[in-house]
C-alpha cells in the first residue's frame, strides 16, 4: 500500500510529495518533477520525473539497502 508522508503544493494541478511504499505496488503519477518514493523492502529511492524519456516515470536514484 502507498503511503502519502509529504504532499505540498506546487500550483494548482501539481503537488510534490514524498511516498513510502513496497517494491510491488504500483507507483501513482501526476506529480511534481523531484517527487520522492521510498520502496521500504528494498531501501529503493525513486524521484518523479513529469518530462522523462517514456513520459512521466519513477526513476531509481538511491539504493539505501534495507529490507529483511
Amino acid at each position: 500500500m502507498v503511503r502519502m508522508l509529504v504532499r505540498e503544493p506546487q500550483n494548482d494541478d501539481i503537488h510534490y510529495v514524498e511516498l513510502a511504499c513496497l517494491s510491488s505496488d504500483t507507483k501513482p503519477i501526476g506529480f511534481a518533477t523531484g517527487s520522492l518514493c521510498l520502496e521500504v523492502d528494498t531501501g529503493d529511492v525513486y524521484a518523479y520525473d513529469e518530462e522523462g524519456d517514456s513520459g512521466s516515470e519513477w526513476c531509481k536514484i538511491a539504493e539505501l539497502g534495507g529490507g529483511s
